[in-house]
């Protein structure tokens, strides 16, 4: 009996080694396409908040949901799927806000949202124009004087929630030493940090010019730079930037004459006549820079001297949309630099 076992197994041997192989293979591919049902995790896509909306905290990052289906598409695809939730759907407040679907799911694959909602918090921020204050430690040495400082961007604007922002109406900017300086110099500082959740919109580098002049009366003709240009006449709309920030003049005076008294006592103007037209959505007239004409006016107290020349004569000026401030501190206004001077025009010779 032994004997006919073996012969009937010996017989035809490679036909059934072959038909055993092709059983396998069939056995492994059928293993590998059996339907896959397993959890995943999945990242939540959030909708970017306009306005001065914010989130309070971070959200949660993913949600859990059950895939079925093949598992070489299950296993592929399930790295490009996300849930959606709806702007419509984002409150101000704490709100239980809707998964609407979850993108990324290829035909023939089931998904089931086990998280029907995620928690989403959303806090209003507002934002806020300050001015910037400089320090001055020490002095000058002996017939010197500090006479006027020029602080670039003379504002910030800030965003926090409304209730810290009350708190805060302007931000001291680090020390700097006059001690043997005799000279015009520059410093650019770094704004300090604010109170936690308050933040700088923008650069936190600011440029402050100093002006060092010695203390000195003279008579005849004579020089003095440092003289800041104002804008004037700008669009509440628009911002601008001015080619040259300062202005050198040479004039002559009978009467001795403090070097302070040209510096306090002369301004530097350039009409910034551009507006923007809100229904086309542009700047008019388009065609930029414009080029103007620096205007020196006198004070009261220098009508005796005589404005020779002023350098530049003309500047380029290029403008630019502001950015919409809609919570902006109305109690702040936008000075002119003109209040303590009682205007004269004159026009160099």
């Amino acid at each position: 009996m032994i004997r006919k076992l073996s012969y009937k197994l010996s017989r035809n041997w490679k036909a059934k080694v072959i038909s055993f192989i092709v059983a396998g293979i069939f056995y492994i591919n059928l293993q590998n396409s059996k339907i896959l049902i397993k959890t995943i995790n999945v990242p939540v896509d959030y909708p970017k908040l306009t306005g001065n909306l914010n989130y309070a905290k971070n959200p949660e990052k993913t949600v859990p949901i059950r895939v079925e289906g093949m598992k070489d598409v299950v296993n592929y695809y399930s790295q490009f799927m996300k849930a959606v939730i709806d702007a419509e759907d984002v409150q101000l407040g704490v709100t239980e806000v809707p998964i609407k679907k979850i993108v990324g799911v290829p035909s023939g694959v089931k998904v089931t949202r086990l998280k029907k909602t995620v928690p989403v918090e959303i806090e209003s921020r507002g934002l806020k124009i300050i001015p910037l204050e400089v320090v001055f430690e020490g002095a000058p040495p002996a017939n010197f004087e500090k006479l006027t400082q020029i602080v670039s961007p003379p504002k910030v604007t800030i965003s926090g929630k409304p209730q810290d922002l009350e708190k805060i109406s302007k931000i001291i900017l680090p020390e700097i030493s006059l001690s043997d300086k005799r000279e015009p110099f520059a410093r650019t500082l770094k704004i300090p940090d604010l109170p936690k959740g308050v933040n700088v919109l923008g650069s936190k580098d600011v440029t402050v010019n100093v002006n060092i002049i010695p203390l000195s009366y003279k008579t005849g003709e004579q020089t003095a730079s440092g003289i800041p240009i104002v804008c004037t006449g700008l669009d509440p709309k628009l911002e601008a930037e001015l080619s040259e920030e300062q202005v050198a003049i040479r004039y002559f005076s009978l009467k001795p004459i403090r070097s302070a008294q040209i510096l306090t006592g002369i301004v530097a103007q350039v009409p910034c006549n551009y507006i923007y037209d809100p229904i086309k959505n542009k700047i008019i007239p388009e065609l930029q820079p414009q080029i103007a004409k620096v205007r020196i006016i006198k004070g009261k107290d220098l009508k005796g001297i005589e404005i020779l020349q002023n350098t530049p004569e003309k500047i380029e000026i290029r403008y630019k949309v502001k950015e919409q401030i809609p919570d902006a501190d109305p109690s702040i206004e936008e000075g002119t630099g003109l209040e303590n001077i009682e205007p004269e025009e004159s026009n160099p010779s």
